[in-house]
């Protein structure tokens, strides 16, 4: 055995636990499988059942009144259920009216000739003269009787006589190929299944009765003291015995289960694990024995600790307990002591009632405070974050109120810290612009001056331009930081008032004609021949328009159309700006709108990553929406007003 398995003492006493349980498992039953080990067919239980079968009803097909209708049934039933034993040969004789009945050989004579010397088994039973035998190669008879049924032939009054044989194993096993059904075809499927589960039932107990020799053996080898190994046997006896007790009330008062395996195996394991374990502890310990039951509450309230869901099923079942005490009462007490087994009966109802009360209390006091707990919950989970959920203390529910109060206030710390760092990068965005603003300024009036001045040599003009064309660029992008601050921390100024949107994005597609024409982009502008009034700020909308506009002639595939569609339905004006782009569109729809975010991957056009979030912003603080859809290389800009 492995010295690492030895060494891990918990799951070692799991596989012996799970072992004594095997080997207690079905003492009840043991002289039934006990009597299929190296069985023989023709001396089995089975086999006498085909005979009882065959043998009592054979006497209705030869006997009674032809004109009784009830007698005709019983004859229809009795010669029925012959002629379905194909395998077996049946030949009955009324010895007094010689009427004879057969399913197979039609003469006496020829019959016993035949199976005598082609059958394993000839039997004879004479009712009248109340006899059963069994015919040999010579037809010498021997008398016999069933080891189950007793005498068949004493079952029938009638002056009858059946012949019934029964083929070899061979001949047998080929209706498996004819007719599965046949009735004693069935039966020998029944002895083998038995067979199979008497020697599965030996061996599995013959390898667990090796897993634990080997353990104690490999014990030895190791070199425990033999007190050490004498103290681990005597464990494994009481476990023993307690599995056997297990193993008897389980049978008489359950039948049988496969669910009996594991569930014996666990309770092997809890008696293990919080007996001996305990009781060793304590002994280490130096505890008193009186002090063992002291000690075992706190082993209770670790176990809470560790484990609260063990210890919730524990805490709560205990209900249950009594009425499973007085139902192994009423099933074990019944032959023995009529009195308790009386008083059970009358008791078991009144426990139920008192239990289910209880219960009913339990259940309704666990679905209130789960639903104040979900309440609470729905609060907080709709923005209230403050909110504390209260409760009466309960052990199975205060640790969870617990988290979530505790949840709902780190919630509402990291929202405080989370708007304190967006509102100080805010302010530190909008300083750094407006500090950048002044010298910004003074460097483009410079440049101004320095335009017009006939500077020597002439390639120093070629400086200027670039340092004009650099210094506007750097002023748009001073421009734009400071306006998505502005938007970030809600300090943007409105002035709402009605305005024709279609006149806005006619308008802003005018101002930027020239910007179009050199695009070689096409254009296709569909918007109705009427004017369309909106709640808005005009020059902020055509702000966002010309963001969009301004995006579109940057990162469109050149010599395509650009769509730009307004339309008035369900009470919204709906504006879409629809281009196919020149670079691959791999990124989130959704992330495109946020600050410093760049279709543009590889940085290789103008632009500050700001167009679409101050689009997006102004838009929202109009009321309206901005969304943007890509569906393969069309990128899609959804622009919707209230009207």
């Amino acid at each position: 055995m492995d010295i690492k398995l030895i060494k891990n003492k918990n799951l070692v006493a799991l596989v012996i636990c799970f072992c004594i349980t095997i080997i207690t498992a079905n003492i009840d039953m043991k002289d039934f499988y006990m009597n299929y080990i190296n069985a023989d067919f023709y001396k089995s239980y089975e086999l006498e059942q085909v005979l009882y079968e065959i043998a009592t009803q054979s006497v209705y097909t030869v006997v009674g009144d032809n004109a009784s209708e009830k007698m005709l049934d019983y004859k229809a039933e009795g010669r029925n259920m012959i002629s379905n034993y194909t395998t077996a040969n049946v030949f009955v004789i009324n010895n007094d009216s010689k009427e004879v009945y057969y399913n197979n050989i039609s003469d006496i004579d020829k019959y016993l000739k035949t199976v005598t010397k082609s059958y394993h088994n000839v039997y004879e039973i004479n009712f009248k003269d109340k006899t059963m035998y069994l015919l040999n190669d010579n037809n010498d008879k021997v008398r016999v009787s069933t080891n189950h049924f007793g005498n068949l032939a004493q079952t029938k009054k009638e002056d009858v006589t059946t012949y019934i044989a029964i083929p070899f194993i061979i001949n047998i096993e080929e209706m498996k190929e004819i007719n599965h059904n046949e009735p004693l075809y069935v039966k020998y499927k029944e002895f083998i299944k038995n067979t199979d589960a008497a020697n599965f039932f030996v061996g599995c107990k013959i390898i667990a009765s090796t897993i634990i020799i080997t353990y104690y053996l490999s014990m030895f080898i190791l070199g425990l003291s033999k007190k050490d190994i004498l103290n681990k046997i005597l464990k494994n006896i009481l476990l023993i015995s307690l599995a056997f007790i297990i193993s008897l009330l389980q049978s008489k008062i359950y039948g049988w289960s496969i669910l009996y395996y594991f569930i014996n195996t666990g309770l092997l394991y809890l008696i293990y694990y919080f007996g001996f374990k305990i009781l060793e502890e304590n002994r280490k310990n130096n505890i008193h024995p009186k002090d063992y039951a002291h000690n075992l509450i706190v082993k209770l309230t670790s176990l809470k600790m560790n484990n609260k869901k063990i210890y919730t099923i524990i805490k709560y079942v205990w209900i249950f307990i009594p009425l499973t005490i007085i139902q192994v009462i009423i099933m074990s007490t019944y032959d023995y002591n009529y009195g308790l087994f009386e008083f059970s009966v009358y008791t078991a109802p009144l426990l139920s009632i008192a239990l289910c009360v209880i219960s009913i209390f339990i259940i309704k006091d666990k679905v209130n405070k789960i639903e104040t707990i979900r309440n609470g919950i729905y609060k907080i989970k709709n923005g209230n974050i403050e909110h504390k959920i209260e409760i009466k203390k309960d052990l199975l529910f205060d640790d969870i109120v617990k988290d979530i109060n505790e949840i709902g206030e780190t919630v509402n710390i990291a929202v405080e810290e989370r708007l304190k760092s967006e509102r100080m990068k805010n302010e530190l965005i909008t300083n750094v612009s407006h500090d950048l603003k002044t010298p910004l300024t003074a460097i483009i009036n410079y440049i101004s001056l320095m335009k017009k001045e006939d500077i020597q040599p002439k390639h120093i003009n070629d400086y200027v331009q670039v340092l004009d064309k650099r210094s506007q660029r750097l002023k748009i992008l001073i421009e734009d930081l400071f306006e998505a601050s502005k938007i970030g921390s809600n300090n943007i100024e409105l002035n709402l008032e009605e305005n024709d949107i279609n006149q806005l994005l006619t308008q802003t597609l005018v101002e930027m004609e020239d910007y179009i024409n050199k695009s070689k982009l096409d254009f296709i502008v569909n918007t109705p021949d009427k004017e369309v009034y909106i709640l808005a700020d005009g020059k902020k909308t055509f702000r966002v328009f010309e963001n969009i506009i301004s995006n579109i002639l940057k990162y469109s595939l050149e010599k395509t159309r650009v769509y730009i569609d307004l339309v008035e339905r369900d009470g919204k004006v709906h504006i879409s700006f629809k281009n196919i782009s020149k670079y691959q569109l791999n990124f989130d729809p959704d992330e495109i709108t946020e600050r410093f975010t760049r279709g543009d991957l590889s940085r290789n056009t103008e632009g500050s990553g700001l167009g679409l979030a101050i689009a997006k912003g102004l838009i929202e603080a109009q009321g309206g929406e901005l969304k943007v859809d890509i569906i393969g290389d069309l990128f899609i800009v959804n622009i919707d007003f209230n009207i």
